[in-house]
C-alpha cells in the first residue's frame, strides 16, 4: 500500500468499518500552469482519488443502490476541467474535493493531482484530504 493510502486510512478508528472507493491513474490533457511555456499547451495530468464510505456489514447484498458508484469520480473530474483553465493544481484539487465529498455516504476523501510532463522522470503534484 502506498504512503498516501496509509495516511488516509490512519484517520479512522479501527473499530468502525470503512470502505474505500478509489480512482487511480486517470489521465487527462489539461491546459494548466502558471509559466509561459505551460499556457496554451495542454499537459498530461494524473488524478488519484480515494473516498472513505461509512460502510456497514449488511452491505453485502450486491446491489448498486446500496453502494457508492465510483463512476461519479470520473464525472467530477471531467466536469471540472471542461471548458475552463486553471493555473494551479491546488485549485483544481480543492475544487474536485468539494464535489467528491457531496454524497451522503462519504465520510472523507483525498484527491491527488499530478503533472506528468514537467520532470524527466517522476511527477510533481499536490494532494488534499478532508474529513466531512
Amino acid at each position: 500500500m502506498n504512503p498516501v493510502k496509509n495516511i488516509f486510512l490512519q484517520n479512522f478508528s479501527d473499530k468502525k468499518i470503512f470502505q474505500t472507493v478509489f480512482l487511480e491513474s486517470a489521465i487527462r490533457h489539461i491546459d494548466i500552469g502558471i509559466h509561459n511555456f505551460e499556457v496554451g499547451h495542454p499537459q498530461r495530468i494524473q488524478f488519484d482519488i480515494f473516498v472513505a464510505v461509512d460502510s456497514n456489514r449488511e452491505l453485502v447484498n450486491d446491489d448498486i443502490d446500496n453502494a457508492l458508484n465510483y463512476e461519479y469520480l470520473i464525472e467530477i473530474i471531467d466536469s471540472k476541467i471542461q471548458g475552463k483553465r486553471v493555473s494551479l493544481l491546488e485549485t483544481l484539487a480543492y475544487d474536485i474535493l468539494e464535489d467528491v465529498l457531496l454524497p451522503e455516504k462519504v465520510v472523507a476523501a483525498t484527491v491527488i493531482v499530478s503533472k506528468l510532463d514537467i520532470l524527466d522522470s517522476g511527477k510533481i503534484g499536490c494532494s488534499v484530504s478532508r474529513l466531512k
